[in-house]
């Protein structure tokens, strides 16, 4: 399983345990009885989630103080056996200062979302508590402090403080109840799954938008690749975001339906194709996050991570017509910080974009390619405009089926 394409040694791959200990009846009585900080916002309960099910290996708890430092000044955490591992975007708690003046004279403490479950769905022990430094997180993380970024506008929203403890214990793994719980695979289950195929190469991809047929090209070019390459049967880790999204992006039941719809209508072939669910809300950090969207995949004993163009990036928040970060910055970065990756190849993408003359995607400016005149750039806001309108997407665009749920979603906003 998941032999090098060169010879038969089999490489080491990561693959987080889950840290969900499910409770006892007597324990359900015990933490049921404990003081209860309750978590009134689902992004929140993203992070207690990522952390939950590995995929924030090396983390087992809301980062401390020390790993919140390392993580903003080095980009990594470091485990019990001193080994460094990429961790470069903040995963803690917020609280009041008036729940931490409830919480801090006791020495176990319990989470609960009501939203959810009524349940206790973590514990944590011997809590900690730290300055929430709004200024110094965002700077570091975005390199803007405008609140006009989404996700700052969240953090300055935040209480005063963060918590951590010396210890968390997490009591269930956790169920959202809105028909897309199938797809909220651990790390180890994902892992299992290729096995079972006889992947010899598993590439994961972050997607948090819909896919059209440029997408689709990249990802079949992909695997053509690693057969090139020596490998028999690589098999596409499809895994988009699931936590917190700004407003204006496609929700996550929308884009789940589209991309099994591409599934359903053999787009992807599915014995080739695992569609999961990650739960990490986004952060739009650019650079920074792309380093997390590949780190956190290294959890589930992947061979390989795509990146591509601009996927964390997001428009100038105080300028018109820019883009806060470079385009091809968030590739560079994780290229360089690759040998930091578990013996994860990163893959560089070609850029792909609708010819016009032989009506369908096609990788851009490569060698004895088409000239530039053929081909039209379709924008995300020209998409959403002709999805709205019900208009007939441009012939080879994207599946029939995805276009058709994709417009069902513009049209009934």
């Amino acid at each position: 399983m998941f032999a090098a394409a060169s010879d038969n040694a089999e490489p080491k791959r990561r693959v987080a345990e889950s840290l969900v200990k499910e409770m006892t009846d007597a324990e359900k009585e015990e933490f049921n009885a404990l003081p209860v900080l309750e978590i009134e916002d689902m992004e929140q309960v993203n992070y207690l989630h990522t952390i939950a099910e590995g995929w924030a290996y090396p983390l087992k708890r809301f980062m401390n103080e020390q790993e919140f430092l390392e993580s903003m000044n080095m980009n990594t955490v470091t485990d019990a056996d001193g080994k460094k591992h990429i961790l470069s975007v903040p995963i803690t708690h917020h609280i009041t200062a008036a729940q931490k003046e409830a919480m801090k004279d006791h020495k176990r403490i319990a989470l609960k979302c009501s939203k959810i479950s009524d349940d206790v769905l973590a514990v944590i022990e011997e809590p900690e508590f730290f300055d929430n430094r709004k200024e110094e997180i965002c700077t570091k993380t975005f390199g803007t402090r405008s609140v006009l970024h989404p996700k700052i506008e969240r953090i300055e929203e935040q209480g005063e403080f963060l918590i951590s403890g010396k210890s968390m214990r997490f009591t269930q793994h956790i169920q959202f109840g809105d028909g897309m719980d199938q797809y909220r695979l651990t790390p180890q289950q994902i892992y299992d799954i290729a096995e079972e195929r006889g992947a010899d190469a598993v590439y994961a991809f972050q997607v948090r938008n819909p896919l059209h047929n440029g997408h689709c090209l990249l990802l079949k070019d992909t695997r053509e690749q690693l057969i090139k390459q020596g490998y028999k049967n690589p098999i596409l880790l499809l895994h988009p975001l699931g936590g917190w999204m700004k407003d204006d992006d496609v929700p996550l039941d929308y884009r789940m339906r589209q991309h099994q719809a591409l599934l359903d209508d053999g787009t992807f072939i599915p014995e080739h194709t695992i569609l999961a669910i990650w739960p990490s809300p986004m952060y739009y950090s650019g650079p920074n996050e792309v380093l997390w969207h590949a780190s956190s995949r290294v959890n589930a004993g992947i061979t390989h991570f795509i990146t591509g163009r601009d996927p964390a990036g997001v428009k100038h928040p105080e300028i018109d017509d820019v883009d806060l970060y470079d385009h091809w910055h968030g590739q560079k970065l994780l290229i360089s910080q690759q040998d930091l990756l578990n013996g994860v190849q990163v893959m560089p993408f070609k850029v792909a974009a609708y010819n016009k003359v032989n009506k369908k995607m096609e990788f851009f400016g490569v060698p004895g390619g088409a000239p530039k005149e053929d081909f039209d750039f379709i924008s995300g806001s020209k998409m959403r405009k002709m999805a709205k309108e019900g208009t007939e997407q441009p012939e080879g665009f994207m599946s029939p089926a995805g276009w058709e749920i994709l417009c069902e979603y513009y049209q009934s906003l």
